[in-house]
């Protein structure tokens, strides 16, 4: 079979191919990565990114949206992606492309941190990148984007026991339901 189910990092553990439950959107992450500029394709561009991620994450869904793979060089080698008045150059080299891969995977997914005020909830990536002509020894570059979704169950209110709560202006009474 040509397509079958990957792993899925979750708080409690490893699950495999899907996952059968009803999450909420927590938040949405966005993030580049740079390799800058290479000398050959002999090592694959590998970076391991730690970030925190909202109270109560489940699973974290990589969406690239961006990426630029080429050989030669860039001037400047890095962007600040925040810039808009940069301007970057690409040194152009003549080679045949022989492979190219960009891959955002996200290899954990901690539990929520109690201990800390206020809570913290980790994940930990990996963002490869490889370009490759026949033989290897070409100067390369890698710009990859991408967004992160954060799927989970937010943490539950406690309701008051004497009667009433403000929560941003909005007014909850006994025997009002917080799901």
């Amino acid at each position: 079979m040509a397509t079958q189910e990957r792993l899925i990092e979750t708080p409690t553990g490893t699950k495999l191919g899907k996952i059968f439950d009803h999450l909420e959107v927590l938040g949405i992450g966005s993030f580049v990565t740079q390799s800058g500029n290479l000398s050959s394709a002999h090592t694959i561009f590998r970076e391991n990114v730690h970030i925190e991620v909202p109270v109560g994450t489940v699973v974290v869904i990589p969406a690239p949206n961006l990426w630029f793979l080429g050989h030669g060089s860039l001037q400047p080698e890095l962007l600040d992606p925040l810039d808009d008045n940069q301007d970057q150059s690409w040194h152009t080299a003549d080679h045949n492309w022989g492979a190219g891969v960009f891959q955002v995977a996200v290899v954990g997914l901690n539990a929520p941190d109690f201990s800390q005020n206020p809570p913290k909830q980790t994940a930990h990536l990996h963002v490869n990148m490889f370009l490759s002509d026949d033989n290897g020894d070409d100067s390369w570059f890698g710009i990859a984007g991408y967004n992160l979704l954060y799927l989970g169950k937010p943490p539950r209110v406690r309701p008051p026991i004497d009667g009433e709560v403000s929560t941003g202006g909005i007014k909850i009474w006994k025997g009002t339901k917080l799901r």
